[in-house]
């Protein structure tokens, strides 16, 4: 099987999105295609899986020209896909996800027991060991994502495509992914993977696609680039300064925010943090060790027990509108699902954590439509937001600006203290730099930052300090010198057993 896009163009509402874009995707081989967000990388994969035509040039399939190309005939030609967004029922089994559309039946009835024996082996080979009768909407954002992977391979594709399937994965879910991929190759089957973790795709690719505004600028053999050349090509520039310089420490500073003790039912343990003005806090460990769950506590998400206290004082947060009102801002990780509406407008995102500032004598109904607008536009000149206008839907945007939006959206509130979850979750190298830059400006300002991810090496480089979690507890927090890759891997792994020099 091999599959070929020759000379393809592709516009919307009059702008240019591809331009006379070719490769080829051999049998047998991992193809990466590379790009920023907005290079045409989705446009591409939505023409290959049907979703879309294109307005010239010719996909050709197994030699064939495609024609009346759709998303059956793309399955049913063996192309299966696996993305970020997921396309799960929460409220319905792992195993009825992974079979849906195709359940088991006997005399008109579903068999729910073959359907849990059949999922079983899929489920194991993409390295989730859960009862297939579990809810999905129970899992963790990984284990969902590994699910998804299971429900394509259910089809044993020719050709599986992978649009940014690891990005909510661990290490050891990553390698998972990376077996299955492996397998695929050795027999004889294609795949097509997307990603912005530059370290993935070298490891696991054949060969490398780069995309940039909508045109190939190479297709190279692995061997033959490395992570700076890639991000060279991506973007047109060097990025040396991916992360900015780091705070001097301040042992003076008092916490604006302190925990002691925090406990989550089921998730974590005798958290202690200090967040300090002007300092940016990593959690760090392997995914699902409770440090989602610290974030959703301080934002009164999560009943939690222990102490907090704000300048000092004991506080409660025991729901967001308390959280928002004693200036704590929340960026969650699954941003479609959980930070923002994405069927509304940029407008409508940005401007309502301040419908009460932006309403004269705090009334919704009378909201000042002029300080809307200036509120808006100059947060989209500040974030460099890219939409056709303030009235283009969220969903329409890419998703490095979707996260623009849910993270510029709390700026206007003044936030003491800002948590986010996974950051650049997804999002191409460019914009994890703006990102970074603006996380450490925010806090030069005196806010103070808690960050969880799952990116080592963002940890190590944007973080003034780390609290690596094992088991729903903290077992070390690195500084200074200590600060390092290594030492936040072996943390993470070993627990406790972690000692300091």
């Amino acid at each position: 099987m091999s599959l070929s896009v020759e000379k393809v163009s592709k516009s919307f509402a009059g702008v240019r999105v591809l331009r006379d874009v070719s490769f080829e995707i051999r049998t047998g081989e991992v193809l990466a295609l590379v790009g920023e967000n907005g290079a045409g990388k989705s446009t591409v994969l939505s023409l290959i899986t049907g979703l879309l035509a294109p307005d010239s040039g010719t996909i050709r399939y197994a030699g064939e020209p495609v024609r009346a190309w759709s998303p059956h005939r793309a399955r049913a030609a063996g192309i299966a896909s696996v993305h970020q967004e997921l396309s799960l029922n929460p409220h319905q089994t792992v195993a009825e996800n992974v079979f849906l559309g195709a359940w088991p039946t006997r005399h008109g009835l579903v068999r729910h027991r073959d359907l849990v024996a059949k999922a079983r082996p899929l489920l194991a080979r993409v390295g989730v060991d859960v009862d297939p009768r579990t809810r999905v909407g129970r899992l963790p954002l990984g284990v969902r994502q590994l699910v998804e992977l299971a429900k394509a391979l259910t089809s044993d594709p020719r050709l599986l495509i992978l649009d940014e399937a690891t990005s909510a994965l661990d290490d050891d879910q990553v390698n998972a992914v990376f077996r299955v991929v492996d397998d695929l190759r050795e027999r004889g089957r294609s795949v097509v993977i997307v990603s912005h973790r530059m370290g993935e795709l070298l490891a696991i690719s054949d060969r490398l696609t780069v995309l940039k505004d909508g045109e190939v600028v190479t297709t190279r053999d692995r061997e033959e680039t490395d992570h700076d050349d890639l991000v060279r090509l991506m973007v047109g520039r060097e990025l040396s300064d991916m992360f900015p310089a780091k705070a001097a420490r301040d042992t003076r500073m008092e916490p604006v925010l302190r925990t002691r003790g925090l406990s989550v039912p089921s998730a974590c343990e005798g958290i202690d943090l200090d967040l300090v003005p002007g300092r940016i806090v990593g959690l760090g460990g392997l995914q699902g060790q409770g440090q989602r769950e610290v974030l959703r506590a301080l934002f009164g998400l999560r009943r939690h027990s222990g102490q907090i206290e704000m300048d000092g004082r004991p506080c409660r947060l025991s729901a967001p509108r308390e959280a928002i009102r004693r200036g704590i801002g929340y960026v969650p990780e699954d941003r479609k699902a959980e930070g923002l509406h994405v069927t509304q407008s940029v407008r409508t995102n940005l401007a309502l954590p301040s419908l009460r500032v932006l309403a004269p004598g705090r009334t919704l109904t009378t909201v000042s439509r002029q300080r809307e607008a200036r509120l808006v536009a100059d947060l989209i000149e500040r974030m460099r937001v890219k939409a056709s206008s303030p009235a283009q839907e969220v969903r329409r945007l890419s998703g490095g600006n979707q996260q623009k939006v849910a993270l510029a959206k709390w700026l206007p509130t003044n936030p003491r203290v800002l948590l986010l979850a996974e950051p650049t979750r997804g999002i191409d190298v460019g914009t994890k730099r703006e990102i970074y830059h603006l996380l450490r400006g925010l806090a030069d300002d005196g806010m103070a930052v808690l960050v969880t991810s799952g990116d080592t090496m963002e940890l190590v480089g944007l973080c003034d300090e780390v609290a690596v979690m094992y088991e729903g507890t903290v077992v070390d927090l690195l500084h200074g010198e200590d600060l390092t890759e290594e030492r936040l891997v072996h943390a993470s792994v070993v627990g406790r057993e972690v000692t300091h020099a």
